[in-house]
């Protein structure tokens, strides 16, 4: 019994590692992103495409393990969630670097628009704190700092409706401006729906510590 429980123990340690290192690779990615904004090194954008296939890696690798954690030790009460946590937070993962993929496809054709890439900068700024604090929440089991990165997220959801009406109202009512326009507007709500997967993982750090399931924001 001993020795099941502590096989379990260290396999569980081995999945919440698994999560903080996709976390880790997962906001490399958006440093690269705010990098290359800054130099226009398209290298790194390919870099961010190209290395898509490794988070989801990790991704598949995180639910082998977890599910046949389930399935062999049949876990309860805290380990359970922790098991289900160590799941969905590496799912919101995938999802945030997704997003990354696509604002990388959208800065590759239009990083000369240097309008678009102050707004993209200023709301990565802000997301990239978010992401970064969650993931700290989430290996110190920290409700408190879950709930204050949710708080994050109105501010960058303000910060997102303001930087949209600033395009809006500086682009030119020509055909190509409105296209950059309207691409820019696209790219800046994947950042937008990013935070809301960064309050999903507040949302399971709390269910992890304390097993209620909650509505942030």
């Amino acid at each position: 019994m001993l020795q099941n429980r502590k096989q379990f123990s260290e396999e569980l340690k081995s999945l919440n590692e698994k999560v903080i290192t996709m976390g880790s690779e997962v906001i490399e990615s958006y440093i690269k992103l705010t990098t290359a904004c800054n130099t226009k090194d398209k290298s790194l954008l390919k870099d961010i495409i190209e290395y898509d296939r490794f988070i989801n890696d990790i991704e598949s690798s995180i639910n082998v393990d977890g599910y046949l954690l389930i399935a062999k030790q049949c876990p309860v009460a805290s380990d359970l969630r922790r098991v289900i946590t160590a799941l969905k937070i590496s799912n919101d993962l995938e999802r945030i670097a997704d997003y990354s993929v696509n604002i990388a496809k959208y800065v590759e054709k239009y990083d000369s628009h240097d309008s678009y890439i102050q707004s993209l900068l200023l709301l990565l700024r802000i997301f990239i704190g978010m992401l970064t604090d969650v993931m700290v929440a989430f290996r110190d089991e920290n409700s408190e700092l879950a709930i204050e990165v949710d708080k994050r997220d109105e501010i960058l959801d303000k910060e997102y409706k303001d930087e949209i009406k600033k395009l809006i109202k500086g682009s030119k009512m020509d055909e190509d401006e409105l296209e950059v326009a309207v691409k820019a507007i696209l790219s800046l709500k994947q950042i937008e729906r990013a935070g809301d997967h960064v309050t999903n993982i507040s949302e399971s750090i709390i269910y992890l510590i304390t097993g209620n399931r909650v509505e942030l924001n």
